[in-house]
């Protein structure tokens, strides 16, 4: 259609301006068209939970020396998508709508006054077949938790997360508890690695901080 329409401008000899002004209107009338064949609804991911699960892991968030109105708030599991199950990139956008990570809740018992524990499964979702594309194997790939305070002028919270490979992770916080977006709403506080407290804490100020720490692996009986 833009084609015709150029070739009849040309025999006419119009201007580039009167050109422009001329494609307007039509450009307006087929970008509408252009974004709905790349358009598609987001719908939330189909994975099902497996109801009878059988390889059991376990999550362990500590803390030491932490103030006493620090509590875990809860933790999660994540899972990724290992073969060839989700659906093909063939829209305008070239954008994959099948999603290839899925996160389940863990739920915490509180053990002790610094001690958290939960279960979570490797076989935690279905292997079914989503997308009609075969049936979808997962992996775990990251295990996370979260802890909180209300007693700051903010209420703070602290994260924390694991590889599989890895297997445990400790971060470290002022015992002032420093929010990183000021008062108001709920805010992350300002947390770090080992290495870098390590590499930039002194030793004379480590006793000004407290850590926390999540391990994963096989749950004991």
């Amino acid at each position: 259609m833009l084609d015709l329409l150029m070739m009849e401008l040309e025999g006419h000899r119009i201007s580039a301006h009167v050109v422009s002004r001329a494609l307007c209107p039509l450009l307006l009338a087929v970008l509408p068209l252009l974004t709905a064949c790349g358009s598609k609804e987001r719908t939330p991911p189909p994975y099902q939970a497996n109801p009878s699960p059988k390889e059991a892991n376990e999550v362990v968030v500590t803390t030491h020396d932490a103030p006493e109105n620090i509590y875990a708030t809860g933790a999660y599991v994540t899972y990724q998508v290992t073969n060839d199950c989700l659906p093909p990139i063939d829209n305008f956008e070239g954008v994959r709508y099948g999603i290839d990570k899925h996160s389940l809740d863990i739920p915490l018992r509180k053990v002790n006054p610094t001690t958290y524990k939960g279960t979570y499964f490797r076989d935690g979702i279905l292997d079914l077949d989503y997308y009609g594309r075969g049936p979808c194997e997962w992996e775990i790939v990251l295990v996370g938790a979260a802890l909180k305070t209300d007693s700051s002028k903010s209420p703070t919270y602290f994260t924390i997360s694991t590889s599989v490979d890895a297997g445990s992770e400790t971060r470290y916080s002022s015992k002032s508890i420093q929010p990183l977006l000021g008062e108001g709403n709920a805010s992350p506080a300002d947390s770090m690695p080992t290495s870098r407290f390590i590499r930039t804490v002194p030793e004379a100020q480590r006793s000004d901080y407290f850590s926390y720490k999540i391990e994963i692996g096989p749950r004991k009986e």
